[in-house]
C-alpha cells in the first residue's frame, strides 16, 4: 500500500487502540486493512484504511484520518479527515463503497469511541455533498446522511458543526458527533433532539425537492427511535 517507514500495519502495535480494527470484517466479504503513521504535533495518530475486498485490495485509503486518547472523556476521538467513496483495486478497476460497507466502517471506528469521547468527519468531499447543502440549509445535523449514519453508529447524542473551512491546523469543514457520557446524558440530549425534529418535519418548507426528499425520511427515522428509547410524542 505505501513503501513509507513512517506507516505500519496496525495489527503490528497490539497496544494501540486501532490494533482490533486491522483485519476485521465488514459485510459482503469485504474486511479492513488498517495503517498507523506518525504523530501530530499532538500526539494524535494519523491512519489510513483500506479495504480487502473479493475483487482485491485497494490501493488508496477509503478514509484517512486522526485518532487520540486522553486521560478525560473528551480527549478520546477519531477524525475521518478525508473520505472516497470510489477507490482503485490493485487489480484494476474501482471499488464503490456501497451504504453497508459504509456504514459498517464507519461503527468499526466509532467502536473505540468510548463514553463521553466524539466522532468527526469531513463533509468538503464529494461523497458528503448532500450533507454540505443540507447543514448550509439548517437541516438539523442528525437529519442529514453523514449525521444520521454519526447517530446509527452511536455517537450522535449531539452535535457541534465546524462549519468554517479555517484549512491548515482546523482541515476541512466536519460533523462532530458525541457519544453520550452515560444514560441521563443520552436520555436528556435525545429528548432534545426529538423536540427538534417535530419542530423541523412541522415547517414541511423552505427547502428544495431533493434536501426535502433526502433530509425528511431521515429526520423521521431518527425520531420514531428518540421516541422509542425515551418515550414523549
Amino acid at each position: 500500500m505505501t513503501s513509507d517507514d513512517r506507516w505500519q500495519q496496525a495489527a503490528d502495535a497490539p497496544g494501540h487502540r486501532l490494533a482490533p480494527l486491522d483485519g476485521a470484517g465488514l459485510v459482503g466479504g469485504v474486511s479492513l486493512d488498517v495503517r498507523l503513521g506518525p504523530r501530530s504535533s499532538v500526539g494524535s495518530t494519523y491512519f489510513r484504511c483500506y479495504l480487502a475486498t473479493a475483487d482485491g485490495r485497494t490501493t488508496s485509503p477509503v478514509v484517512f484520518g486522526l485518532q487520540n486518547d486522553g486521560a478525560y472523556p473528551g480527549f478520546n476521538w477519531v477524525e475521518v479527515l478525508d473520505y472516497f467513496a470510489s477507490v482503485p483495486l490493485d487489480g484494476g478497476g474501482t471499488f464503490e463503497v456501497t451504504a453497508g460497507v459504509e456504514r459498517a466502517l464507519f461503527e468499526r471506528l466509532a467502536s473505540i469511541v468510548p463514553p463521553g469521547g466524539h466522532f468527526m468527519a469531513e463533509y468538503d468531499s464529494v461523497a458528503r455533498s448532500l450533507t454540505a447543502r443540507a447543514l448550509s440549509a439548517r437541516v438539523p445535523p442528525v437529519a442529514t446522511p453523514l449525521g444520521a449514519l454519526l447517530f446509527e453508529v452511536g455517537c450522535g447524542v449531539a452535535f457541534r458543526d465546524w462549519y468554517i473551512s479555517e484549512g491548515g491546523r482546523e482541515g476541512p469543514r466536519k460533523l462532530q458527533g458525541f457519544r453520550a457520557l452515560d444514560d441521563d446524558h443520552a436520555r436528556t440530549r435525545g429528548l432534545e433532539a426529538a423536540d427538534a425534529l417535530d419542530a423541523f418535519l412541522a415547517e414541511r418548507g423552505g427547502l428544495s425537492t431533493d434536501l426535502r426528499e433526502v433530509t425528511f425520511p431521515l429526520a423521521e427515522s431518527v425520531l420514531g427511535e428518540l421516541r422509542r428509547r425515551f418515550g414523549g410524542s
